[in-house]
């Protein structure tokens, strides 16, 4: 039951990033927070309409926690593949990283904020790359999981510029 809900809520969020990118529609939107982010679309949606770069930052991390329980959910269901089990180690350790992130955010430790996303995304990387060693027969199994996983390594790279910004 707890599984079926996650699932639901991943799909949802993937939904409601598609119908996001629809509704931009490549169209300006004034200046805001996102506008020269490497993901524009997908920054807004993470940032909850917040200009504020701390809190825009807190809410794309917490969304970013969220996301990647749930891609450390789906690659446990894929099974035992040794392939697969890096990226769910790499996603255990990520999270790890993203609530370093809230702390070093809270105290306002912008050096070791930035390590700790950097280290988050390098997880995200790692993880595509491994599966990618594995072959054709391992991405086709986990063909959901890269695609979770290239979304977070997005948010990542989103949550580094969010860093930058603050003072």
């Amino acid at each position: 039951m707890a599984e079926n809900r996650l699932v639901s809520f991943s799909l949802l969020f993937l939904a409601a990033v598609a119908a996001a990118t629809l509704s931009c529609n490549g169209q300006a939107h004034g200046s805001d927070i996102c506008d020269k982010a490497d993901y524009v679309r997908l920054c807004r949606f993470a940032v909850k309409g917040s200009n504020d770069p701390r809190v825009a930052l807190k809410n794309t991390i917490e969304v970013l926690m969220s996301q990647t329980e749930s891609a450390k959910a789906s690659s446990q269901r894929l099974g035992n593949s040794q392939f697969i089990a890096v990226c769910t180690e790499n996603f255990d350790s990520a999270i790890d990283d993203l609530v370093k992130s809230l702390q070093y955010l809270e105290s306002n430790d912008k050096a070791s904020l930035q390590s700790s996303l950097t280290g988050s995304l390098s997880f995200y990387v790692t993880c595509k790359d491994t599966l990618v060693e594995g072959g054709d027969g391992v991405m086709k199994l986990a063909s959901n999981l890269l695609i979770k996983d290239d979304m977070l390594q997005r948010m990542g790279a989103n949550s580094l510029y969010l860093a930058s910004l603050l003072r």
